[in-house]
């Protein structure tokens, strides 16, 4: 009987996805057993994982463990969250490792699983301030990778939006909308259990897309963020309100260019190439970039679907020039791209 060995699948793995696995059920493993025992030695009942404030986000006594700030991110505390985080995130880390490679991978876990527990810290003591709620301070404590994981989703809307998954073996959905079904998961777990930790889903959610939008550096470390106007924050709402949306972000914009969070649109790059986005120069060649890679997807859509060698073909007096496609036979996305890319 041959031996069996995990080296070989391991070897497949990339060694930032295997990194960011190992530690979460690592440190997993480690509060549920400690969480376990602190409940069985208390004289006191109390929340699950609120005895290990060294390690979970408690915002009422973590204050002296600002690592929390991240470890917190990587404990699951129940067995079916850390089943399915041990599922999940090596997927997402493995696809996402080979698109941006190591470093930025562990630099965006690293920003989103902090980025998050900042605002939930802030959140729970602005809630006892304004509502004396001490339960947002000492009750059950934040933790683990739901955070984490709409972060990934909307790094998934970023770069194959309309790629398809299949829910339950049954429901078809595009990957644009999977951000959504989590944050409606969180609206429902917040409004029934409580802010606290399911909330982290929205607080992940808003670093993510910050991050992505505004300081992400392109692969050629040209450009930070994303400037297309289908990642703009309003396209995650429903039609009817984008309006609404699109005001109110163009004014938190406004503000944050003045308190100089972020530059503007039209600012010219540092020399350094660490600004938001690239000048008018910058911009032309990066939309002309872009309208080259549509043109390229739009000539190999039409040599796949172009007719056998010898085939006859009928020449109208209307046809358009040599170089030039009827706008009939583009498909509306390569149109809209290139539309878009073109002026800038």
């Amino acid at each position: 009987m041959p031996a069996i060995s995990f080296l070989p699948f391991l070897s497949s793995i990339p060694l930032g996805t295997r990194l960011i696995t190992l530690t979460m059920i690592l440190f997993s493993v480690i509060g549920q057993g400690l969480s376990y025992l602190a409940l069985e030695n208390s004289p006191e009942p109390g929340a699950w994982g609120s005895q290990l404030p060294w390690l979970v986000l408690s915002p009422g006594k973590s204050i002296w463990y600002p690592w929390t700030l991240l470890t917190a991110g990587l404990v699951e505390l129940g067995l079916f969250g850390l089943i399915i985080s041990a599922i999940s995130i090596p997927l997402a880390c493995r696809y996402l490792e080979r698109v941006w490679g190591i470093r930025e991978l562990i630099k965006f876990s690293i920003i989103t699983i902090v980025g998050s527990n900042v605002i939930a810290f802030g959140f729970s003591w602005l809630m006892w301030f304004v509502l004396g709620q001490e339960d947002a301070l000492y009750g059950l404590p934040y933790h683990g990778l739901s955070g984490l994981q709409v972060g990934f989703l909307v790094a998934f809307t970023q770069l194959i939006p309309e790629h398809q998954v299949q829910l339950l073996g049954k429901f078809k959905v595009r990957v644009k909308t999977l951000p959504g079904i989590h944050l409606l998961i969180s609206n429902v777990a917040v409004v029934v259990f409580g802010p606290s930790p399911m909330i982290l889903i929205q607080f992940g959610f808003i670093v993510a897309w910050g991050y992505l939008r505004f300081f992400k550096l392109s692969e050629n470390g040209e450009f930070m963020g994303d400037r297309s106007e289908t990642f703009a924050f309003q396209y995650w709402f429903p039609p009817i309100i984008r309006p609404y949306i699109s005001i109110l972000g163009n004014t938190v914009f406004k503000i944050a260019v003045k308190l100089k969070l972020v530059q503007a649109w039209d600012e010219p790059i540092n020399s350094n190439a660490y600004s938001l986005l690239p000048g008018p120069g910058g911009a032309r060649a990066e939309a002309e970039r872009r309208r080259a890679l549509a043109l390229k997807a739009l000539d190999a859509r039409l040599a796949s679907s172009s007719p056998a060698p010898g085939a006859g073909s009928v020449t109208s007096p209307n046809a358009p020039a040599s170089g030039t496609v009827p706008s009939a036979v583009v498909p509306p996305t390569i149109q809209a791209t290139i539309k878009s890319e073109t002026t800038v």
